[in-house]
């Protein structure tokens, strides 16, 4: 009898935990995400990011942070200025070298779908401002500043923990190439 009654309340519990989630977009609940990609078109180019969000109510949130963007730029030598050996398929005068922008963002995000326990599909608009790195033949600091829009998906691995997978769209007019379209991985952890 005693043998029954532990499986019984056993089985019971599990059960009721196997339907318990965390509670995930629900009103100031915090998050702090770390992402990782690189640029879609052109060269792979590495972005990193690091975001804190907030959530206004269980389909809206925003989210601010800083970021890390290089960017693959060719230039030309000036006419007097001879290179010493060109890489091999480089013309004579040409010279291959990386942008890198540090820049804060934010954005407001929404919820388009979701199963409501594990999976969401998020839509943001935002912006950026920041500086872009350049050295060609001298050092070169330009401001950029900018629009993006992004979606992503939230796949909820653990009762605090997310895996995120982001596209993004950034417009930098001030920049060495203006369109930029980025996929990232990260990990989203929820603070409570």
């Amino acid at each position: 009898m005693e043998q029954l009654r532990f499986i019984v309340i056993s089985v019971t519990l599990l059960l009721c935990t196997a339907n318990a989630f965390a509670q995930r977009h629900y009103e100031n609940i915090s998050a702090l995400e770390i992402n990782y990609g690189t640029n879609i078109f052109g060269d792979a180019d590495n972005y990193t990011s690091l975001s804190f969000s907030k959530y206004i109510n269980r389909k809206s949130y925003w989210k601010t942070g800083v970021g890390y963007f290089e960017k693959s730029d060719e230039y030309s030598l000036p006419k007097n200025e001879s290179p010493v050996i060109p890489e091999s398929g480089t013309p004579i005068g040409k010279r291959h070298n990386k942008g890198m922008d540090f820049y804060l963002d934010g954005g407001y995000y929404r919820t388009l779908a979701s199963n409501l326990k594990s999976i969401y599909w998020n839509v943001g608009i935002g912006g950026f401002i920041g500086v872009e790195y350049l050295h060609h033949p001298q050092k070169e600091y330009t401001f950029i500043i900018g629009p993006k829009l992004e979606t992503e998906l939230e796949i909820f691995i653990l009762p605090r923990m997310a895996m995120l997978a982001r596209i993004q769209q950034h417009w930098n007019p001030l920049s060495i190439d203006e369109w930029n379209t980025v996929w990232n991985i990260g990990i989203k952890v929820l603070l409570y």
